[in-house]
């Protein structure tokens, strides 16, 4: 027995309050004698002897690493992506082989650089020759038309195969992957067809619905018989919702949370701020994109001044509603106590100076930006829709949870200044690194006993 061995046993051994000098003790019926380990495919195994001998398999894995596959169909700014590195930092700082491939163009921001990076327009490569631009173009001119909706079935069918390909490659020259990760709506429609038990698809949001007579098959085409991680129960819930709704049922539905990095958020936080605002104000970080509303949000704060507000607003983030809403905020004259700093490599050291993180959103899958608030002390402010957000906003926090309206939004803004939240640092504890990577390496399955 290794000295590892050793010390795993007399953790084991402890753990089940079986004292090694006397056997009676042992608090298993009919169970007497000597204790043996065996480690098989990286599950421990217990054996104590005892007249019809036997295992007792401990919910344990040992330290090795695993091989893990992590596919989106791009890696832009936005919280899929962020989240995506994050766990893939995470997982491979455990020391794990971590692979990352992108689906769709080159990767805007890269992860550490023990992950592997991978990038393979599978679905491009499929175009080539004379089959592949005959199939693309009967799907495109023919198929999808005549099925309204149906244009990533036919894109799908392709890309699946060539994926399973990939990942064959891939393992003839690094080993066979534990664990395969599949994140996102693009990255589901390109690979729908794709099944292997140790595949695993990751729920943002149930984005896409499907409307029409192919409603059901559609949807049955994207979830059916596939194992599932959500990324909240909020969102569990939405696609058990949906499932049901187009008699569709998956493998298995597990919940695990976006990962927040949280040492690295405290480093980022205390680098200066440029360009530099005076504190305080009000922050809000996100994409300006319809989802995130962030005409809403301009709506209550200038509510709130009606108030008597008289912290401004930094506003950080880009996106196709930015000429838009710089013209809303004009009109409602608030422009000059508005700031609008664009996207920012780094908006941490904003977050933690800020008095209060305001979030607008129509819905959130989790809401990771929330998680970095707390983590870096600040209380937030939002509204109570549809998805995570009451996972992550707990306890006090629940009384600056707005209705979706200006008005609410707007008093919450006021209420956070002059009543604010003392913040738990364990509500973002929960987030942490280490527990979402070992709920994903749960996933694995236990080997059976020898």
């Amino acid at each position: 027995m290794s000295c590892l061995e050793g010390l795993f046993l007399n953790q084991c051994l402890e753990m089940l309050q079986v004292n090694k000098n006397s056997p009676s003790a042992c608090p298993f019926p009919n169970r007497s004698g000597s204790c043996s380990i065996t480690q098989v495919n990286g599950a421990w195994y217990i054996r104590f002897g005892y007249s019809a001998p036997g295992y007792i398999v401990l919910p344990y894995k040992s330290a090795r690493p695993q091989r893990i596959l992590i596919t989106l169909r791009r890696l832009g700014t936005g919280g899929i992506e962020q989240a995506t590195l994050t766990l893939a930092n995470a997982m491979a700082s455990q020391g794990h082989d971590v692979h990352l491939l992108v689906l769709k163009g080159q990767p805007e921001r890269l992860p550490d650089h023990h992950v592997t990076v991978h990038c393979r327009d599978l679905d491009r490569e499929q175009r080539r020759g004379v089959m592949g631009m005959t199939w693309h173009l009967l799907s495109r001119l023919a198929l999808k038309p005549l099925l309204p909706g149906s244009g990533f079935v036919w894109q799908g069918l392709r890309c699946s195969r060539a994926f399973e390909a990939f990942v064959a490659e891939i393992e003839s020259r690094y080993g066979r992957f534990d664990l395969i990760l599949i994140r996102g709506q693009g990255a589901f429609e390109l690979l729908w067809q794709y099944r292997d038990p140790r595949a695993w698809r990751i729920v943002e949001a149930v984005t896409g619905r499907f409307s029409g007579w192919l409603a059901r098959w559609l949807a049955r085409c994207l979830y059916q018989k596939h194992q599932v991680v959500c990324v909240s129960h909020g969102v569990q819930q939405a696609l058990e919702q949906y499932l049901k709704q187009n008699d569709a049922q998956v493998a298995d539905s597990r919940v695990i949370h976006n990962a927040v990095p949280l040492r690295r958020l405290a480093q980022l936080a205390g680098e200066p701020r440029d360009p530099e605002i005076q504190a305080p104000y009000l922050v809000h970080v996100a994409r300006l994109v319809p989802v995130k509303q962030q005409a809403l949000l301009l709506d209550a704060y200038a509510k709130a001044r009606q108030l008597g507000l008289s912290l401004p607003l930094v506003i950080i983030g880009d996106g196709s509603e930015r000429h838009a809403l710089e013209a809303h905020a004009k009109r409602l004259e608030v422009n000059n106590v508005v700031h609008f700093l664009g996207t920012l490599e780094n908006p941490y050291p904003w977050v933690a100076d800020a008095t209060a993180f305001v979030l607008s959103s129509r819905f959130e899958g989790l809401g990771l930006v929330l998680i970095e608030a707390l983590a870096l002390g600040t209380q937030c402010v939002a509204t109570d829709v549809p998805g995570g957000i009451r996972e992550v906003l707990v306890g006090e926090q629940r009384r600056l949870l707005a209705t979706y309206d200006a008005d609410s939004l707007g008093a919450k803004i006021c209420e956070a200044v002059e009543a604010p939240v003392e913040i738990n640092p364990a509500w973002a504890e929960h987030f942490s690194e280490a527990r979402i990577v070992d709920a994903f390496i749960d996933l694995i399955p236990v080997p059976r006993e020898p």
